[in-house]
């Protein structure tokens, strides 16, 4: 009977935890609209463990994080992160279900901090996917070429020509080739040119 309710419990917490975004780190667009955080203390759900369990984004700081923190999920079942492997060095982690016990899966965790290496000029340089959102990526993005050379692009010339207004939005995606474009792929300088990278196209 107990553990009966524990799984309707469960359940309708799964249902409200589903709007707060599939992946912690890369998903910086999931912020929930019918996020129900507290401000002061994220009042979080408990396993049979004791464990708390829960969205990240709840908590306001590093102290109120649950003990098991939602990172996606395998074959509908919802995945979870030690609140020590959130907290530790990029990598691939185990993925737990909600009792903290049997791993489903697993996680890569990226860098956090967002403290890329700097090159000989000062530019960041590393992978993407190490950012948690575009505004935090690094100046050199690291990039295959189109004969398969491993290089960085610059994020200002991947990124394009920014319009200031939807009208030249507009005018500079008419203007676009449909085949995508052409942009010098470089060494961690960010000075020499050691290939090509191609953006977009079919």
């Amino acid at each position: 009977m107990y553990s009966k309710s524990i799984r309707i419990l469960i359940g309708v917490v799964f249902i409200v935890c589903v709007v707060g975004g599939v992946m912690v780190f890369q998903s910086t667009y999931a912020k929930s609209t019918t996020n129900q955080s507290h401000i002061n203390s994220p009042n979080y759900p408990k396993n049979e463990h004791g464990q708390t369990y829960g969205l990240a984004e709840e908590a306001t700081s590093v102290e109120m994080l649950p003990d098991l923190i939602q990172a996606g999920s395998v074959n509908g079942i919802k995945g979870y992160l030690l609140k020590k492997d959130y907290l530790g060095e990029p990598g691939n982690v185990p993925l737990y279900d909600v009792y903290g016990k049997t791993i489903i899966g697993s996680f890569r965790i990226g860098a956090k901090n967002m403290k890329f290496p700097k090159n000989k000029n000062g530019q960041t340089y590393g992978s993407s996917s190490d950012a948690t959102s575009p505004e935090t990526e690094p100046e050199l993005i690291s990039a295959m070429g189109v004969d398969g050379t491993s290089g960085y692009v610059l994020k200002t010339d991947l990124d394009g020509e920014q319009p200031k207004s939807p009208e030249e939005a507009l005018a500079i995606q008419n203007s676009r080739s449909p085949g995508g474009r052409d942009i010098p792929l470089y060494d961690v300088d960010g000075e020499t040119v050691i290939g090509v990278f191609h953006v977009g196209g079919e």
